[in-house]
């Protein structure tokens, strides 16, 4: 692992969700940063496809919320 993804890492393992944030929300990003977490801590290529759903959970949510179209 390269000098940056440390530190990506060392930043993803900071990360907090703002109290604002709903918590169908804020459940998702911290699902979706933790998974962040273990591809990196174990160096993989990708998530692996069951973590697949996770991430079109966030955007269904994220949708939902008029965050993003």
């Amino acid at each position: 692992m390269s000098p940056e993804d440390r530190e990506r890492l060392k930043h993803f393992k900071r990360i907090g969700v703002k109290e604002h944030v709903p918590e169908d929300l804020a459940k998702a990003i911290k699902t979706f940063l933790q998974q962040a977490i273990i591809i990196g801590e174990y160096e993989l290529d990708a998530m692996p496809p069951e973590y697949n759903k996770v991430t079109l959970d966030l955007i269904e949510i994220l949708k939902k919320g008029d965050v993003i179209r």
